[in-house]
């Protein structure tokens, strides 16, 4: 005659090992998402959007209009880059732009390159700080 199996609960913990684990899953959850939620609100670029849209060349000059999407009364600064032939970045220019009143604003640069530039972009652009 084999001896009577234990209840299930001995053999896979009670329901305060249950409980304990429900309890860290749900903390774990929170402070995930709490993290999320801080990591969205303090990332400058957020609600902040950009177009070029048009892009004239020349041999180490180029013109570029663009616009952006920022709330308005945001600040914004850009990082402007041109490109050459061989795709490699030969020129930077880093401009900032000062709130306004609008949702899109519209602007123009014209960025030098080193060589000669086939291309021109909004490489990224954030909240200015004040």
């Amino acid at each position: 005659m084999t001896s009577p199996t234990s209840p299930p609960e001995g053999r896979y913990g009670g329901t305060s090992s249950r409980r304990s684990i429900w309890v860290i899953a749900v903390l774990s959850l929170v402070t995930f998402f709490s993290w999320v939620a801080w990591v969205m609100a303090t990332d400058p670029t957020t609600g902040i959007e950009w177009v070029a849209y048009e892009t004239t060349g020349g041999e180490t000059t180029a013109t570029m209009k663009f616009q952006i999407t920022a709330p308005p009364g945001t600040p914004v600064t850009c990082a402007l880059r041109s490109i050459d032939y061989a795709m490699s970045t030969n020129g930077w220019d880093v401009r900032s732009f000062p709130a306004s009143d609008q949702l899109v604003s519209q602007y123009t640069a014209t960025l030098r390159g080193v060589s000669e530039i086939s291309g021109v972009d909004v490489f990224r652009c954030w909240r200015s700080g004040s």
